[in-house]
């Protein structure tokens, strides 16, 4: 027998399966486009939150088991203690996971499209709108987005993969596997528990459409052996999720306009990302998407409706079946939105986080409509030869891969986070330019990030400072990072002294100087001083005590009193002789001076 070198039978592989083939290079361009697009990205929001407590807490029960916003994302959280942790201000570890993480999504459908449809080169057109779509950037550039989708899409379509191929051979290995791919899903995200309905569904309307539906009930009931474990899995994962999570900080919320944000997620967003859309950046803002005229709007829907119909024309009713996969899973995301999020449903309407883990199955179901038999009837001469084809489909694949490109290039930059970017690395540059200065702790801007503060971003990038410490030059972050010194406003209590050209003569003994109330917010004590010596001037408030070390002349001397209230008193040690003078007394909300 000759043997063959193994390059030649590489290409023989080839030229056997181009549509595997055109998946590959499919797949090689979208990495590399996404490449593109995720490097520049930096992280954001809840990011900052978790990095911090990966470098907290450590790889402990207390970091990996905790209620989140409603969510159980114990997987999620060990791959922020694995690659997070130590990442400091790159980005490139989280991006490198992120496209490993498409990557392998990408190449289980593609897959899975081969096992359903054969290597028909025409699956490659609802395989590249999954590639391409818009939709799929938002959690393509958010790391915290990214870890929760793509470990989902990579269970459910490995479990469905598995779960094919059991049921095809009746094979117990393969069953395991399925059964193992849907409790990695439900480590990762509990919206894994969709994972089980989409397999069943897959299966009775895609694996056996062609058979009557009768025959179809039978043929699940047959597989008991291969259900059965997902059933008990599904069972038992409420038991652990409910006894982490208070399910009522998202359950049992007030709906608000159900039809109309309904409308507004298909038709002004989900729609249109599929085809490409929505080819401008009008009013988007990181992962909100940009608004979409009616007359897009429009068009979107009717060329949707086209290409039911055309799928209903060659195929009759059955293309009906692949319709409804793809309806149904949509409805029940959209179902899961609307009762999860219904406080925050109004921003969601054009944030496709949520549904991006219906892109898989919406990708099988068209694939589905426009499989099995041509309807006998007679044709025109160009269907069977168009669909034969696999030339043909080059030319719609172009199209619909630039539509897409078009949308993401002018989308890009404003799903990069590059103010929270700039951000961050403003900051740590002021920190390392200005060491012995005090820097107050105070809210970072909401583009930032709303789950965590100043000293849990700078853990989080590893630059861990000591915050709210009094000093003579006290610093606060203006909205840009800049270090700038801080003045009082909103005052809440504002005195001077009974000395002429002095105030209060101070010495060991402390002198009440006013009383703060109890306010909310951050909050700063500035004593003015005069003295011919160096000294040590201590404040107390209600008998919480600070000191600060001051030079020979006049200055001002900031305490953070923040939470505080009570008799504001102060007294003045290491000093040679005499006291010092305190020329005014002024607490309030610290401000950035210009």
């Amino acid at each position: 027998m000759n043997e063959r070198h193994p390059r030649e039978a590489v290409e023989i592989r080839l030229r056997m399966d181009p549509t595997v083939f055109g998946g590959a290079l499919l797949i090689l361009l979208q990495t590399v486009v996404r490449a593109g697009i995720v490097f520049p990205s930096y992280y954001w929001q809840d990011d900052f939150h978790h990095m911090e407590l990966a470098r907290r807490l450590g790889l402990s029960q207390a970091f990996l088991v905790r209620d989140y916003s409603g969510h159980l994302e114990v997987g999620q959280y060990f791959l922020y203690w694995l690659i997070g942790r130590g990442a400091g201000l790159s980005f490139v570890p989280a991006a490198v996971s992120l496209l490993v993480l498409q990557i392998a999504a990408s190449c289980l459908l593609l897959a899975v499209l081969t096992l359903l449809f054969g290597r028909s080169p025409w699956i490659l057109l609802p395989f590249a709108g999954y590639l391409f779509t818009p939709l799929g950037l938002p959690v393509a550039t958010w790391w915290a987005a990214g870890l929760q989708a793509m470990p989902l899409q990579i269970a459910m379509l490995f479990t469905l993969l598995a779960s094919i191929r059991a049921v095809r051979q009746r094979s117990w290995t393969w069953g395991a596997l399925s059964v193992a791919g849907q409790a990695v899903g439900l480590v990762f995200w509990e919206k894994a528990v969709l994972i089980l309905p989409a397999v069943l569904a897959v299966l009775v309307l895609v694996e056996w459409a062609g058979t009557p539906f009768g025959r179809r009930v039978r043929l699940l009931l047959a597989q008991w052996w291969l259900l059965l474990p997902h059933l008990v899995l599904l069972v038992l994962y409420p038991y652990v999720y409910l006894s982490v999570v208070d399910s009522s900080s998202v359950l049992g919320q007030q709906t608000h306009d159900v039809a109309g944000t309904t409308s507004e997620m298909v038709f002004r967003l989900l729609l249109p990302g599929l085809f490409g859309g929505p080819w401008t950046d009008a009013g988007g803002e990181n992962t909100v998407f940009p608004r979409i005229a009616d007359a897009a709007a429009i068009f979107f829907a009717a060329l949707l409706l086209t290409v039911i119909a055309a799928s209903v024309w060659l195929r009759g009713t059955r293309a009906l079946q692949g319709w409804l996969l793809v309806t149904g899973y949509v409805a029940v995301d959209l179902a899961l939105l609307q009762i999860g999020r219904a406080d925050f449903i109004g921003l969601l309407v054009r944030d496709p986080r949520y549904i991006t883990d219906s892109l898989p199955i919406i990708a099988i179901g068209v694939c589905a409509a426009f499989s099995g038999p041509a309807r006998s009837r007679p044709l025109p001469r160009w269907v069977p030869r168009t669909a034969g084809s696999g030339s043909h489909v080059v030319p719609g694949i172009a199209v619909l891969i630039c539509s897409c490109l078009l949308s993401s290039f002018l989308l890009a930059e404003q799903l990069q986070h590059r103010y929270s970017r700039d951000y961050v690395l403003t900051l740590v540059q002021e920190l390392d330019a200005n060491p012995g200065i005090s820097v107050l702790s105070t809210p970072l801007p909401t583009n930032v990030s709303i789950s965590t503060d100043l000293p849990g971003l700078l853990r989080a990038v590893g630059r861990e400072h000591e915050l709210d410490q009094p000093g003579t030059d006290v610093r606060m972050v203006d909205g840009l990072a800049n270090l700038r010194p801080v003045t009082v406003i909103d005052h809440s209590l504002e005195e001077a002294g009974p000395i002429l050209d002095c105030g209060w003569r101070v010495e060991g003994a402390w002198v009440p100087l006013g009383a703060l109330p109890d306010r909310r917010g951050a909050q700063v004590v500035r004593v003015g001083y005069l003295t011919g010596q160096d000294a040590t001037v201590h404040l107390k408030v209600a008998g919480y005590e600070q000191a600060v070390p001051v030079r020979s002349g006049l200055g001002y001397a900031t305490f953070v009193v923040t939470g505080r209230h009570g008799q504001v008193s102060v007294r003045v040690t290491d000093v040679a002789t005499g006291g010092i003078c305190i020329s005014d007394v002024v607490a309030g909300a610290p401000w950035p001076a210009e």
